[in-house]
């Protein structure tokens, strides 16, 4: 599995997002063709600093303060082609989740929100250049973590006023995400800006704690100096996809198969998978092995469930010491069968090399409409997909 991290130990901005993917999955051409094609008001430039000690790329923008509405800056970036326009949809979403927060935060409606820092052109640029390198990122196969972020401490002049850090805007674009955050030194100040933290809100799948052989190394620079360099890592790098689970099992005979099946049902929304294994048991009853395959973390909570659901006084949690899978990814593609276009979801796992499934029910359909046999349906479906 490819993966990359985002190591936000003494903190993160989206400008620092922005210069540590420059020469490895963003380039300066991209970032003078969004200030372009967007006409921002910008002059901006790349250059190589030091840290204490540790050469990080810079960028510096100069720019005029501009103060926008949520519907200025998505009319802003919605008139974007091709790849930009892609990524122009992610910023969106970016952007409504920053104006959203301050709407909770003010008691306002969201449309009622100015943004002033943050609706600045060096805002939409950071928030459009990261948006671009997690897209290639994705788009190239990496899953996107972090580690645990520094928000700085002690306080932060704002346009409303003196705030403790992190700002009540930080706090709620936190909210719900999978980020893990810390507090840091009160003379650090704010580390973590509203900008990065709706950014890595939006990509992060949050800590990564697995062994990976590291690839590639990006540094980008802050615009202060504090205690600890500052700079954000963004480390690239493979992990075989190893993870932790247990099996959470319990024998059930005297329960009839409505129960079981209700049980299973309800174990699945909270499991990776479920099975009942019939067996005869003491003075030869029938019964099910009721078995839930889920992550190591959540055995309790599916334990709990699997005695609600069958009346069992007791269940066996079992830690598997490791499991080994495939990447894998979903996606849904268009294909020409029989001259019919259909939209069809497909699964590919990477053992080794790609494996393609699709989804039955979508192939099920297809044969019914066409009226021809499954088996054929599917083959149809297949060579389609790898035709490209």
């Amino acid at each position: 599995m490819k993966i990359a991290i985002v190591d936000g130990s003494n903190g993160a901005a989206g400008d620092m997002l922005v210069a540590s993917m420059l020469g490895i999955v963003v380039e300066e051409e991209d970032l003078d063709k969004i200030k372009d094609e967007l006409q921002l008001n910008v002059e901006l430039k790349v250059e190589e600093v030091s840290k204490k000690g540790i050469k990080a790329k810079k960028l510096v923008v100069r720019e005029k303060r501009v103060e926008r509405t949520l519907d200025e800056i998505l009319d802003l970036i919605g008139s974007l082609q091709g790849e930009l326009a892609v990524v122009a949809s992610i910023a969106a979403k970016i952007f409504k989740r920053m104006a959203e927060a301050e709407a909770r935060v003010h008691g306002k409606k969201v449309d009622e929100i100015v943004f002033h820092e943050i609706g600045s052109d060096d805002a939409v640029l950071d928030v459009m250049a990261a948006s671009l390198g997690f897209y290639r990122l994705k788009e190239n196969g990496y899953r996107i973590f972090s580690t645990p972020i520094n928000l700085g401490g002690g306080e932060v002049e704002t346009p409303h006023g003196l705030y403790s850090v992190p700002p009540p805007a930080v706090l709620e674009i936190l909210k719900n995400s999978k980020l893990e955050v810390f507090f840091g030194s009160k003379e650090d100040g704010e580390l973590l800006t509203p900008t990065a933290a709706a950014i890595l809100s939006e990509f992060s799948e949050g800590c990564f704690n697995q062994t990976f052989k590291i690839e590639k190394i990006g540094y980008g620079a802050g615009e202060r100096d504090t205690a600890k360099p500052n700079v954000l890592r963004l480390i690239l790098g493979t992990s075989d996809t190893a993870d932790r689970i247990a099996v959470v099992e319990t024998n059930v005979d005297d329960a009839g198969g409505e129960i079981i099946g209700n049980a299973i049902n309800s174990l699945m929304e909270k499991s990776l998978d479920v099975i009942a294994i019939p067996y005869f048991g003491k003075k030869n009853r029938p019964g099910s092995l009721l078995k839930a395959i889920c992550k190591l973390d959540e055995a309790n909570e599916v334990a709990k469930l699997m005695m609600q659901e069958t009346g069992s006084i007791g269940v066996r949690i079992i830690p598997v010491h490791h499991r080994i899978r495939s990447f894998r990814k979903e996606e849904e593609r268009e294909v020409l069968i029989r001259g019919r276009k259909f939209r069809i979801r497909i699964k590919s796992s990477y053992p080794d090399g790609e494996v393609i499934k699709p989804e039955f029910d979508d192939v099920k359909r297809i044969a019914s409409e066409l009226k021809i046999s499954l088996p054929e349906a599917y083959k149809e479906v297949l060579k389609r997909i790898w035709e490209g």
